[in-house]
């Protein structure tokens, strides 16, 4: 039977089974409205944000019971950062808290997913499975327009909630908190690029999925090596300098080291960027002026306002002062696919297993050896779940370009 077809469920290994333990404890929201007077002493019952406030917290008291596990069999796990936890045996119902996880369990295991993060628009949906179109956009914690609430996550009723991005200590803290306000165990995993495997394996020894997590952990270790074999290959003179253009104006980045920019600090292309991180979702501010100053060789452009086909245009680019960066001058400004996921960056998630792959492909095209249209459509299949056709395959790969031009096999 192929790693990736639905059968019976592997035993759950490294798992201790303790069906006599209890849930976990909900939140004291007497000690949640205490903490908040504490925290705005000025605040008075006659006010209208007072009376808000105290909305909320009798919502929290309704609805808080919904996430106490019912006393049933549970078993004990170590998550990602090493935390011990106490989860349901059968995890059926599960939220993650930024994209980078939604993505990664859409992947490993659509059925589980109880919501979004945000709205999916129709580039999305196009490529992905019918019943996940009208799921609730939930929210989130992480991210520029995080908004994460836990009334909302509550009512979703999940088993488990998944944490997976940076796996430091700040996450640590917050999913510890998290845990505590809403009684639902948080699973805390690395969303790093080279983590990605591992994750799978992770999420999928969680979920009662080995055997599909397997095949994805599997391919992905896969598409990493021969990358990095083909970059590794470049001579150091050949491989270009690239500046990463990020927003509605091109004008935002992402310096080397960070999250966002793995891609190139794995296949060893260097990133004019070289900038101080701002926060864990970057996206640092810089002028046009200090752009022409690097010289970057290479655009990569992020998609920011895609059409419902998946594709886009920078903008910015009708500025005739960008074409005294190389860059443009020289007609390699590439354009990063952006659905259903982008492949790059934003959120960086599992799309990055074919990322690589584009990167080589739009860089070094006379001495990438694979066929791209067969590796997109061979990663839609596996991972989206979509058959893509070559023609359409096709079409997403030449949208790279600018200008018309006749790219690779």
């Amino acid at each position: 039977m192929s790693v990736f077809a639905g059968g019976p469920r592997c035993p759950q290994r490294g798992r201790v089974r303790e069906p006599e333990r209890g849930a976990f404890v909900a939140c004291d929201v007497e000690s949640e409205y205490s903490a908040r007077l504490r925290a705005e002493p000025s605040t008075r019952w006659g006010s209208s944000g007072s009376t808000r406030r105290v909305a909320e917290l009798l919502t929290l008291f309704i609805l808080l019971p919904l996430a106490v596990h019912a006393a049933g069999p549970t078993v004990t796990v170590v998550d990602g950062a090493g935390r011990t936890l106490q989860v349901p045996a059968q995890i059926e119902r599960a939220y993650v808290t930024s994209p980078v996880g939604a993505v990664l369990l859409y992947t490993l295991a659509p059925e589980r997913l109880v919501g979004w993060n945000y709205k999916l628009g129709a580039a999305e949906k196009h490529f992905l499975l019918p019943s996940v179109h009208d799921l609730p956009a939930l929210g989130g914690w992480f991210g520029e327009n995080g908004k994460g609430n836990r009334e909302t996550l509550l009512a979703a009723r999940p088993d488990v909630i998944l944490s997976i991005g940076y796996n430091d200590g700040t996450s640590i803290d917050f999913a510890d908190r998290l845990q505590q306000q809403v009684g639902i165990p948080v699973y805390v995993a690395s969303g790093r690029m080279l983590d990605t495997a591992a994750t799978y394996e992770l999420i999928g020894g969680l979920l009662g999925v080995q055997e599909r997590a397997k095949g994805l952990a599997n391919y992905t270790r896969r598409s990493f090596a021969d990358a990095k074999a083909l970059a590794d290959s470049v001579p150091s003179a050949e491989r270009p300098t690239v500046y990463y253009a990020e927003g509605l104006r091109g004008l935002q980045t992402d310096s080397n080291g960070s999250m966002h920019t793995e891609p190139l600090d794995y296949l060893g292309i260097e990133n004019v960027a070289a900038l101080a991180e701002t926060s864990g979702f970057g996206r640092a501010s810089i002028s046009l002026d200090q752009i022409i100053a690097w010289k970057p060789q290479v655009i990569l452009a992020c998609p920011e306002k895609t059409r419902p086909d998946g594709s886009w245009t920078p903008e910015w680019l009708s500025d005739p002062t960008w074409r005294q960066v190389p860059a443009v001058a020289n007609n390699r400004v590439y354009l990063i696919p952006g659905a259903p996921f982008n492949w790059f960056d934003r959120p960086p998630s599992a799309s990055r297993v074919l990322g690589v792959k584009w990167l080589l492909w739009v860089l070094y095209p006379d001495r990438v050896k694979f066929d791209m249209v067969a590796e997109t459509r061979e990663f839609y299949r596996l991972f989206y779940w979509y058959e893509m056709n070559e023609a359409e395959a096709r079409e997403i790969l030449v949208a790279s370009w600018l200008e018309t031009v006749t790219p690779g096999p």
